[in-house]
């Protein structure tokens, strides 16, 4: 059918497939995709005893993917059905040993395909180097500025005034830390960027304070327009969040105090941000001075935090060696370094319920199979985003069971043979009903190659 549109570049990905590896079986093909699934990290179901920031990530990106195509026309096919359509249009062909390949034009457009996905590649590896990290802060920050200070200036509210000018700092800040990491001197932009918390936390407090002392003499002027501040510092708030995770990564990666000192205020203002709502929802009821009572305890966790770092730059101004990416873990980290585990996982729910394993040595087999360095994934394999390393599948074994045991997903019988429950099947097919709507964006390919392996 024509005029249905591809689903979610289902249709590339398989190509891409065939064109690495030449004619392969419908299961081959769709062992690829479930490869593909299990290894999307922020696509996984959320589970009871999750971390709140980890449920909600998996909720918005799964709410993302059905608002973006939630169209009928859009939701994926099987794997069969997407190389009917593929053969339809003349890109794939079935030879005669029963297996899909390519016809010319689809290499044409196999390869066109593979190109794109390997310059995206390249843009979203761009995106995670500190240079860049420092040049998008930037331009985030400025923009930021100017909408607090001008909101600010138009409601009265001391909060978002303060939040403003620390703003505008931080742009100031950014600018030189874009060129001290341009210009190899990132040891004078993280104290620059200390030095700006510092001012920060002062004119906070300062504000807070006189704004204070102005109300109980009756001389303040309340806050005007609530609710445009509470919109104002909304949006903040969620840039905020994006920019903490982008510094906090980047720099861990990089083992940048430069960027870990900028996620520290990035942190700060999701802080900032929510005290100033808190603050215009009391002005809303004619209470003002929870306003400035806020910003005091924003700028004191300000200079805490910046006497924290300081002490932090002088040890490395120092010669002494640090790995920052302990101290100053992401909240979500722990959720894609144990992603391969979940992959792994899913891998061996998929192999019961296909009939293909069902004792320890041919599941073992089969993850070593399929889990294999070398094994080419379409998408992930350009963002080295794959296994990049062998697993001990058979030491491991008993761990990567327990979960799925535990949760009743599978049974071990009395002839050691595994048995996928009918919750393990249930599972799995809602794993699968999540890919519906997925589709492949720029910022997931930045997400994706999140998880790639920094070691290597």
């Amino acid at each position: 059918m024509k005029d249905e549109k591809p689903v979610l570049g289902y249709d590339k990905f398989l190509m891409m497939a065939l064109l690495k590896e030449g004619p392969l079986s419908l299961d081959k093909l769709w062992e690829k995709s479930i490869l593909f699934l299990s290894l999307i990290w922020y696509q996984q179901l959320p589970e009871k005893g999750q971390p709140l920031a980890e449920r909600l990530l998996f909720t918005l990106s799964h709410v993302r993917s059905q608002i973006e195509d939630g169209r009928a026309s859009k939701a994926t096919h099987s794997t069969e059905a997407e190389m009917e359509k593929l053969i339809d249009d003349g890109l794939v062909k079935l030879n005669e040993d029963k297996k899909y390949e390519l016809t010319d034009e689809g290499h044409i457009k196999a390869n066109e395909y593979e190109k794109s996905m390997q310059k995206e590649a390249v843009m979203a590896d761009k995106e995670l180097k500190p240079s860049t990290t420092a040049k998008n802060t930037t331009y985030l920050d400025a923009f930021l500025a100017v909408l607090k200070l001008g909101s600010g200036l138009i409601t009265g509210s001391m909060g978002l005034i303060a939040d403003g000018t620390d703003a505008t700092m931080d742009t100031v800040e950014a600018i030189l830390v874009w060129l001290g990491i341009k210009y190899h001197r990132e040891n004078l932009s993280t104290f620059l960027v200390i030095f700006g918390l510092f001012i920060a936390s002062i004119s906070v407090l300062y504000d807070s304070i006189t704004h204070l002392l102005g109300m109980l003499a009756g001389h303040a002027d309340p806050m005007t327009m609530p609710l445009l501040v509470i919109a104002v510092e909304g949006i903040a708030i969620l840039a905020a969040v994006f920019l903490f995770y982008y510094q906090r990564f980047v720099g861990n990666v990089s083992n940048s105090l430069t960027l870990i000192s900028q996620s520290v205020d990035s942190k700060n203002h999701i802080f900032i941000g929510t005290s100033v709502i808190i603050g215009a929802i009391f002005a809303i009821y004619g209470v003002y001075f929870v306003d400035a009572l806020i910003g005091l305890v924003v700028g004191a966790n300000i200079f805490k935090d910046a006497t924290s770092l300081l002490r932090e730059a002088i040890s490395a101004q120092q010669g002494e060696e640090e790995d920052y990416s302990a101290e100053y873990k992401l909240p979500l980290q722990q959720c894609w370094e144990e992603n391969q585990l979940m992959a792994f996982r899913n891998w061996i729910l998929y192999t019961l319920w296909t009939k293909k394993s069902k004792t320890r040595p041919d599941i073992i087999i089969s993850l070593k199979k399929v889990f294999r360095p070398d094994n080419y994934i379409p998408v992930l394999s350009e963002l080295n985003a794959t296994c990049t390393e062998h697993y001990d599948f058979e030491g491991e074994f008993d761990n990567l069971l327990h979960p799925l045991k535990e949760h009743e997903l599978l049974v071990e019988e009395i002839d050691e043979e595994y048995v996928l429950t009918e919750n393990g099947e249930e599972h799995l097919k809602k794993f699968i009903h999540n890919f519906k709507y997925y589709d492949v964006h720029e910022s997931d390919a930045i997400l994706l190659a999140m998880a790639q392996d920094k070691k290597k």
